[in-house]
């Protein structure tokens, strides 16, 4: 009887356990989701040069961006590349070349640095910012890369804040919104050299160097950089938490988020750019790993604790949260992507289950088949 009642307890367990990582925990927080009121702000807005952006809610319609006296918000702009880590050299031999341009802002004081035709995307200026003013842009999505942020873990780059900072300076003068982007292509440029040579290094960008596992998956283009197997596998580590790297990325965002709190110029953030599944299948990387990990950015950013609380430094199964990293951002736009294969086939590939109960939520759309089928998230 006793081993009966054991062994029934572990099965118990284990099916538990396995419903928590998987659809039934997922749905589970879901409806939790759903269920939860929006946080409230009790606190005035600091003012700005430019109007708090949000997102309005009105009953029985669709939500949509909105300034401070509810009228609708149209933001179109421009995604210029200067501030992101490009290879900047040819592919090997220098296997950890420095940016090509510089990050101290003031090499920017009054003056640009040259084109080259060294690199795929020209320098970001202040004369290019008032440019596209001139042509009635009112945002402009800065895409940043998280190895110039984060070179070391643990340890930030104040001086490449200090150059997001600049462009958001040019840009409030300019009217002009900033969506922050933590940009990223075929996960980082430390994958290793294309084996076929295909497709420079120079168009792979984002994580730093000590967050790019790829476990000896031969870095081969296959004549499209997101089918790269050691691609495939960085992805995949950092999905599944390895060595704690996720948490870094949610660290380097919420200390971005203290720096930027107070300031109305900047609409929000882009959280992850065209997110690549790795070795994982839709809709379970989107349900299970993509959409929790956006969850558990904004409860780290806003303090909101959508999610189940949870260990952290390894792999969070979606019912996980996050603690609150102590920001308390409430104020700021958050755009999420869905995955990559969703943009390109704008195929349903998720099941669209709420994601958080933070009310400033937009989706990124990335619509490269020229229509986009939208989703409530």
């Amino acid at each position: 009887m006793r081993r009966k009642f054991a062994a029934r307890s572990v099965a118990t367990i284990v099916v538990v356990l396995i419903a928590a990582m998987t659809y039934p925990g997922a749905v589970l927080v879901s409806m939790l989701v759903r269920l939860t009121p929006p946080p409230t702000v009790s606190s005035p807005a600091p003012q700005g040069a430019l109007p708090w952006l949000h997102v309005e809610h009105p009953q029985g319609a669709q939500p949509y961006i909105a300034d401070d006296q509810g009228r609708m918000v149209l933001l179109h702009g421009a995604i210029p590349g200067g501030l992101i880590d490009f290879w900047s050299r040819g592919d090997p031999p220098i296997p950890d070349p420095a940016p090509y341009y510089p990050i101290d802002p003031a090499a920017y004081d009054g003056r640009c640095p040259d084109n080259s035709p060294a690199m795929p995307v020209p320098p970001l200026c202040e004369d290019d910012l008032a440019s596209m003013a001139a042509l009635g842009f009112n945002s402009l999505r800065l895409p940043i890369s998280w190895s110039l942020l984060e070179p070391e873990r643990g340890r930030f780059n104040q001086r490449y804040v200090d150059r997001v900072a600049q462009v958001v300076d040019w840009a409030r003068a300019l009217g002009i919104y900033v969506i922050i982007d933590m940009h990223q292509n075929a996960y980082s440029r430390y994958v290793g050299a294309p084996a076929d040579g295909i497709t420079s290094l120079r168009y792979y960008t984002g994580a730093p160097a000590w967050a790019t596992f790829t476990d000896g998956f031969p870095s081969h283009a296959y004549g499209q950089r997101e089918i790269n197997p050691a691609v495939l596998e960085a992805d995949t580590n950092f999905w599944y938490d390895r060595s704690g790297i996720q948490d870094e990325y949610i660290a380097a965002v919420a200390f971005l988020a203290k720096r930027f709190k107070d300031d109305s110029a900047v609409a929000g953030y882009s959280v992850f750019n065209e997110p690549l599944p790795g070795w994982n299948l839709p809709p379970g990387f989107e349900d299970l790993l993509l959409f929790p990990f956006y969850r558990r950015v904004i409860d780290a950013v806003t303090g909101v604790g959508d999610g189940l609380p949870c260990w952290s430094g390894f792999f969070m199964p979606a019912v996980c949260g996050y603690r609150d990293l102590g920001v308390g951002d409430q104020r700021h736009l958050f755009f999420l992507d869905t995955g990559l294969v969703r943009e390109v086939t704008d195929f349903p590939t998720h099941l669209g289950l709420p994601v958080s109960s933070y009310p400033n939520l937009v989706i990124g759309l990335h619509p490269y088949t020229h229509g986009y089928t939208i989703d409530a998230l």
